[in-house]
């Protein structure tokens, strides 16, 4: 298993003056309003979404498709944390489906379709993604205070992936390079060419 020390968030404070305006708006977007995002954006959404999640560690897509070319390491449980439909388009291979959680979900309550039901270790890797990174880091919160403790998020999540030509799949198994846009706001993150019109 590879070592996962280095992808410890430090602590970075919290945001002030424009900076914490800048975050503000970046994670109301990501979290749902109306603005949109484009690819210079990147940055951003994800000092946001590691300010928004300071606990939780970050793995690069790059420390990722490593891990994932080392069949004779610990392989990671793999979690895609977007809804059935963007799933179904593409995910990443042996990746399973998890249902994102509300932000007012709490700590305790049950997770709807809990695909850690069948008594998955808490040491355990697991890697978790969605579209930019925002529900996979709010289900890694939820799992950490659950006891969970090696869980982390792919940083820029499958977006980054696509981006960087990595090998996605789709319901049937078979290669694509679509992705879900997730909405007209995050969709921007998204090269064009990777776009599903789902």
């Amino acid at each position: 298993m590879p070592n996962l020390s280095c992808l410890t968030v430090e602590p970075v404070g919290k945001p002030s003056g424009p900076m914490k305006i800048v975050v503000g708006l970046v994670l109301s977007v990501v979290a749902g309003c109306s603005l949109s995002l484009e690819a210079d954006d990147w940055p951003m959404v994800k000092e946001g979404i590691r300010l928004r999640f300071p606990q939780v560690r970050q793995i690069s897509t790059a420390q990722l498709a490593s891990w994932l070319a080392h069949p004779d390491t610990l392989q990671p449980l793999l979690f895609d944390v977007r809804a059935t439909q963007e799933y179904a388009i593409s995910h990443l291979r042996g990746a399973r489906q998890m249902s994102p959680v509300q932000d007012e979900a709490l700590p305790n309550e049950p997770l709807q379709d809990d695909p850690l039901a069948g008594g998955i270790a808490l040491d355990r890797p697991i890697v978790l993604y969605c579209s930019v990174g925002y529900r996979s880091a709010r289900m890694a919160e939820m799992l950490q205070e659950r006891g969970y403790t090696n869980v982390v998020n792919l940083e820029g999540s499958l977006f980054t992936w696509a981006n960087e030509s990595r090998p996605l799949v789709d319901a049937q198994g078979r290669s694509t390079t679509l992705v879900h846009p997730y909405d007209e706001a995050c969709s921007g993150l998204l090269d064009p060419p990777f776009r599903s019109s789902e």
